[in-house]
């Protein structure tokens, strides 16, 4: 699925960090590395939506070599040529961008996004999905999860592996996979997870001020 190998604890299903470089522990590519050293990753999506396509293309090659070393799958978000000029086999298009734009030539796969079930009919090909939120957010209210009953409705209709996102945790991971997704993506709970590795301020690490 996301082109790395299986844990061996769990063949099949893939667990992914879906970046969030201002709100992590270490900057993004040590914290990265500590995720995948600890074998809590699988893959990456590099989603870093305030950043302009030539600032994205230099994070995103500091981090595809990053998840190479590791032997993790990097995959691109939204930025498509500036991940087919690093020669990423995988990008993640939001579904109005795959709407827009189409299926991008060139990848060996295209993720996207629903929100709906309804919209499992308008993936336009992709080869894989992220259904969300599942649980709530930690950024969001409980009233924005949509529950396990929409994961459920949307791995009926899909034709795709299904991933799951919003509010996964180790504890409730488990329901994610009796549902029959292929896997969990994470954000915040990923970034903010902490290990011992000190680091310099990594380059593209935005003022808080």
């Amino acid at each position: 699925m996301f082109a790395c190998e299986p844990s061996a604890a769990d063949p099949t299903f893939r667990r992914v960090f879906v970046t969030d470089r201002l709100r992590c522990a270490l900057p993004l590519p040590q914290q990265t590395a500590f995720l995948a050293e600890s074998g809590a990753i699988d893959a990456v999506i590099l989603r870093e939506k305030d950043l302009d396509d030539a600032a994205y293309e230099l994070l995103a090659a500091e981090m595809a070599a990053v998840c190479a070393r590791c032997g993790i799958a990097f995959v691109a978000h939204a930025h498509v040529e500036a991940a087919r000029r690093l020669g990423c086999a995988a990008v993640h298009l939001p579904l109005p961008l795959l709407r827009a734009q189409g299926r991008p030539d060139g990848f060996a796969w295209v993720g996207t996004n629903v929100h709906e079930a309804d919209e499992v009919a308008e993936v336009l090909g992709a080869d894989v999905l992220v259904a969300s939120p599942v649980f709530a957010p930690s950024c969001k209210p409980a009233s924005t999860a949509r529950g396990l009953p929409f994961l459920r409705a949307v791995l009926d209709r899909a034709h795709a592996p299904v991933f799951a996102l919003g509010g996964i945790t180790d504890e409730n991971e488990r329901l994610i996979r009796e549902a029959g997704a292929a896997g969990a993506c994470r954000m915040a709970d990923y970034a903010r997870r902490r290990g011992v590795r000190q680091a310099a301020p990594c380059k593209y690490e935005r003022s808080r001020g």
